[in-house]
């Protein structure tokens, strides 16, 4: 009896065989990390806490901060608000001088005929 496989069967064969390898490798790597802590970062489910990236930013749990001012939840600092300017003081313009017209010229006086 001959047995043929199809192209088909012959990449899901392949395909099946290399997620078994990497499923194995990952499973000896996490046997590893058991033995020894150190190696891996451990998380623990404590709201006490204070969980920081790698670039120093704080990460919060699902229920918020801890209680209490830390390093990640600092005090709030009152800040100096200056009052504001006093409003402005108007002062009328002084009113304008009063204008004098000039006093019409005489008229030139009314010769008769005679």
């Amino acid at each position: 009896m001959k047995t043929s496989f199809s192209s088909k069967q012959l990449s899901l064969a392949a395909a099946c065989a290399l997620a078994m390898g990497f499923a194995s490798s990952a499973v000896a790597q996490n046997d590893v990390s058991r033995q020894n802590p150190n190696e891996r970062e451990l998380w623990e489910n404590s709201t006490k806490t204070i969980w920081k990236s790698g670039f120093g930013l704080c990460w919060h749990s699902g229920f918020g901060p801890p209680p209490g001012y830390t390093e990640c939840n600092p005090a709030p600092v009152a800040q100096y608000v200056a009052p504001p300017p006093p409003p402005p003081v108007y002062v009328a313009p002084p009113p304008p001088a009063p204008v004098i017209a000039p006093a019409p010229a005489p008229l030139p006086p009314r010769q008769t005929r005679g």
